[in-house]
């Protein structure tokens, strides 16, 4: 022990476990596997073939990381999903909300790998009129398994979340819906997506070539610069018309 540990009083706790930050019941590993599954998977070519180039049949393949970028939402969803459902503070939150979130990550991780798929299969269409060939690959198939893995744990959770206990101390019950919040909230949504529109735009119009992750930066920054002035203008506003009704009265 050092000499400012014992100054402290204070001793490390020894049994102190690694992994105590997790809660790891069945269903909820079943859903870190699934989204362990679809990160790799999001990391894979979703579909490979071999185009005709200079020194004849040359290999080709289309990956999730590409074009619109449908691996990296779906990394990013899975990841998120992982968080909520695994992490002990999302998972043990007394807000139902939280624990509603993870079934919409995993509803559009589904919407993501059905846009990839539409995406690989336009590319093997355009291999194939280039006079070469292609079909889907493994990365593919892995997205799909590890979406349905994420959804079967789920579904294993869900018959508590159906049957919710709202406790006495519910911080919702501390929540009260007024005009100004819901302004800001309306606000602070519309800035989002006009934000973000406008930072897709920029970071298109910065390189000649779309960069997917710039163009994620773009709307992340975008998106949060949206929010902050959507819900100060709908603040703002709202100021300014309780401001005339008080002096009209």
């Amino acid at each position: 022990m050092s000499d400012m540990q014992e100054w402290m009083r204070w001793e490390p706790t020894r049994d102190r476990n690694r992994f105590g930050f997790l809660v790891l019941t069945p269903a909820r590993v079943v859903v870190g596997v699934g989204a362990l599954v679809t990160i790799i998977a999001g990391l894979m070519p979703w579909a490979e073939g071999t185009v005709p180039g200079r020194t004849g049949f040359e290999p080709i393949f289309f990956s999730g990381l590409g074009g619109a970028g449908d691996g990296i939402v779906l990394i990013l969803l899975a990841g998120g999903t992982a968080f909520l459902v695994l992490h002990q503070t999302p998972a043990t939150s007394r807000v139902r909300l939280v624990h509603v979130i993870p079934y919409v990550l995993v509803g559009l991780a589904a919407l993501s790998v059905a846009t990839g798929y539409r995406a690989a299969q336009h590319d093997i269409t355009a291999w194939e009129n280039r006079g070469g060939e292609g079909s889907l690959s493994l990365g593919l198939y892995l997205a799909s398994l590890g979406v349905v893995i994420m959804a079967a744990g789920l579904l294993a959770l869900l018959p508590a979340l159906v049957r919710w206990r709202r406790a006495s101390d519910d911080p919702a019950d501390l929540m009260a819906v007024s005009r100004r919040g819901v302004a800001e909230f309306v606000g602070g949504l519309g800035g989002v997506l006009l934000g973000a529109g406008l930072g897709i735009q920029a970071a298109v119009s910065v390189t000649p070539v779309p960069v997917i992750g710039l163009i994620a930066l773009g709307a992340v920054f975008g998106g949060l610069l949206g929010a902050y002035g959507g819900s100060w203008a709908a603040r703002s506003l709202m100021g300014l018309v309780d401001g005339r009704r008080d002096g009209g009265t």
